[in-house]
């Protein structure tokens, strides 16, 4: 849409119907009454973690320049677990960014922390026209009123995918060259991928890093993953109760305790897909150091695992160590239950991001949201995508990322991405990586789940987490009057 499309001879009800018109899609057109507006005095604090400012820089400079006398102030963070604690102290204390990231999965339990973007600026409906259906379930929720309001923008989704060495199944697998599709054949790939010896750890190559959760980084995230893929239901209706340790289906399922089976059934020895222990990595490096050594056939992780690859492979390759050669690295979409080539099951992959949002706290929520709105346009993105391989968030910049050479599986695999909520990351971590230490020890499965389960329906209000929600918005709306 151009300014040349505004000179001729559009009615002022057109006029007025395409500037209120959703702005992510692009066709926004500012008014000469908003270009000469000054925003002289107005400063906004953005709160962002692992991107460097020279990632926004452009963009905040760009945006400020368009708006006279605005100010953006960018703080980097490199560590979460400071971050989430200075978000939160601040906040309380009814301080804080006026603009920040937050984890995909905690706007359903943290929304009354948001001032949602007001609903002249962006509709639902024009939200998931824009983007991938995963940021549609986790970032567009219900209001204290009941009405579907957009809470985050996301500038990215961040999936779970298949690192491989493309060696290895050269030499043991040449008639495939690649992983299986499925987890059934992931087994099968294994049996042939190991190569044993009379080390400690038993083997020289291990097939593929699952199993334990102290020496894989990512131990937790997987273990979601098979949960979304044998269909667990993590909350009831109502998020009142954890039930992902329960029967579901029909009264034989334990979709749950299957899926925690199937992840440590790698670490077991019994099993003839053994392949991982203790001994295959430290809990420093962990798989991605075992894989840039060559040490590990398939690792599953984000896009970011790559750059972790290669920093590994730099690091050990100074110190006279052998590494692969960064050309064997392959990454092929997750592995699913079934056949995705001939089964009529949805494929699934794990989902894990962080959307900017606007703070509850803010004075100049109008301004925090265009802002966003901006940034999380096409061009921007693609400028953020050059300059940081996080795979996208929008639907008109799939086909382009699709093509490139090592990020494009995480492209492709956007459309098919599920999460959940998350109440405290840490400590479901925690929990999760307990259970699968018992498991791994041969202690009882079912207990050590129903145990998890039972600790996280604890953190859960009786009323259910929705109900909650509104009722302590409703209450603090009361006393601010």
């Amino acid at each position: 849409m151009t300014k040349g499309l505004f000179k001729k001879s559009l009615t002022g009800l057109i006029l007025v119907s395409i500037i209120s018109t959703f702005v992510l899609t692009g066709c926004r057109t500012k008014t000469p009454a908003e270009k000469k507006q000054s925003y002289s005095g107005i400063e906004l604090t953005y709160y962002k973690v692992f991107d460097d400012s020279d990632v926004l820089d452009s963009m905040i400079e760009e945006y400020e320049g368009s708006h006279p006398g605005l100010v953006i102030n960018y703080r980097q963070f490199s560590d979460f677990e400071e971050y989430q604690k200075v978000i939160l102290n601040e906040m309380a204390e009814g301080e804080g960014p006026d603009i920040f990231s937050m984890p995909n999965t905690w706007f359903q339990s943290n929304s009354r922390k948001i001032t949602p973007m007001p609903e002249v600026k962006g509709r639902p409906e024009d939200f998931n026209s824009t983007f991938v259906d995963v940021a549609y379930k986790d970032l567009v929720n219900v209001d204290q009123n009941g009405k579907e309001r957009i809470f985050a923008l996301p500038l990215t989704v961040d999936t779970l995918a298949l690192y491989y060495n493309k060696a290895h199944f050269e030499d043991r697998i040449p008639e495939r060259g690649r992983p299986s599709e499925t987890w059934e054949g992931i087994k099968e790939d294994v049996a042939q991928l190991i190569k044993e010896d009379s080390s400690l750890g038993r083997f020289e190559v291990a097939g593929i890093a699952l199993g334990r959760a102290d020496n894989i980084d990512r131990a937790v995230d997987i273990l979601y993953l098979l949960f979304l893929q044998y269909g667990v239901n993590f909350y009831n209706d109502d998020m009142s109760k954890a039930i992902f340790a329960g029967q579901q289906g029909n009264v034989t399922a334990y979709p749950g305790l299957e899926s925690m089976e199937f992840f440590t059934s790698f670490a077991d020895e019994s099993q003839k897909h053994y392949t991982w222990n203790e001994f295959m990595a430290n809990e420093v490096g962990k798989e991605t150091e075992s894989f840039a050594k060559g040490q590990v056939s398939m690792i599953v992780g984000y896009s970011y695992t790559y750059a972790d690859i290669v920093n590994q492979m730099n690091l050990w390759d100074q110190k006279g160590i052998d590494v692969i050669d960064e050309s064997d690295i392959g990454i092929a979409a997750i592995p699913q239950i079934y056949d995705p080539d001939i089964s009529k099951d949805k494929r699934v992959t794990y989902a894990s991001y962080f959307a900017e949002t606007v703070s509850r706290n803010t004075k100049n929520p109008e301004i925090a949201w265009d802002f966003l709105i901006e940034l999380s346009k096409k061009e921007n993105l693609e400028d953020y995508f050059e300059k940081t391989n996080k795979p996208t968030s929008r639907r008109d910049m799939i086909e382009d990322q699709k093509k490139d050479p090592i990020y494009g599986v995480f492209a492709s695999q956007v459309g098919y991405a599920e999460s959940f909520p998350i109440l405290d990351y840490y400590y479901y971590r925690e929990l999760f990586a307990d259970a699968i230490a018992k498991l791994n020890n041969s202690e009882d499965g079912e207990n050590s789940l129903l145990d998890v389960q039972n600790k996280i329906t604890e953190l859960l209000p009786a009323e259910g987490l929705l109900v909650e929600e509104k009722v302590q918005d409703e209450s603090e709306a009361d006393v601010e009057e």
